[in-house]
């Protein structure tokens, strides 16, 4: 007779498994928020210089700006901060949506549900954010650099930067594999329940 005590824990139960959940919960919301923070604060820095702004630890410009060769402007209308940090939202938005799936497959996890249809919707909603992800940071780039150069023009042009990089092949490939992983997780939820229905 097998005693409770030798029964194997399953890893999903382990405190080991359990800690990692909560990190990857706490890590992914804390980066979404310091990223939106800072993001923000970029927009209320731009057209000053000294004083605090020399404190940020990021570029005063966006990055796209920034590799475009773009200086930042030696003032700027409270009305084109608004529209900057609304654009910023662009990219925020696919973000937050992504770590609420994150948010939602932990949740799943930390209930022990591992291979439930939770999951599944989370996956595929995660492979979901990650494309979109893709797509705001394509139309990011050329609306903030469009914005910046034709304040930097004096109103009267600029230009538009459009970059396809490591860091958006990356994310596409991310969004395709959640989203072919999502597949793998519901065809074996189904599989096990014809097999529990069998039984």
């Amino acid at each position: 007779m097998t005693s409770s005590s030798s029964i194997a824990v399953s890893p999903v139960h382990t405190r080991g498994f359990q800690r990692l959940v909560w990190a990857l919960l706490v890590t992914s919301w804390g980066i979404a928020l310091l990223s939106l923070g800072l993001s923000l604060s970029r927009w209320a820095a731009i057209g000053h210089a000294g004083g605090w702004v020399d404190w940020l630890p990021m570029p005063v410009l966006p990055v796209p700006a920034v590799l475009a060769g773009l200086e930042p402007p030696l003032a700027m209308a409270t009305h084109w901060r608004w529209l900057g940090a609304a654009l910023e939202c662009i990219p925020g938005l696919a973000l937050f949506y992504t770590v609420g799936c994150v948010h939602r497959i932990c949740r799943a996890f930390l209930a022990g549900a591992v291979f439930g249809p939770e999951v599944v919707r989370g996956f595929r909603g995660l492979g979901w954010g990650f494309l979109a992800l893709l797509a705001s940071s394509l139309v990011y780039q050329a609306s903030v650099t469009a914005l910046l150069s034709w304040l930097a023009s004096g109103q009267s042009g600029g230009l538009v930067v459009l970059g396809l990089g490591s860091f958006e092949i990356s994310v596409l490939v991310v969004g395709l594999m959640m989203l072919l992983l999502a597949r793998v997780l519901a065809e074996g939820g189904r599989l096990q329940a014809e097999a529990d229905a069998f039984v």
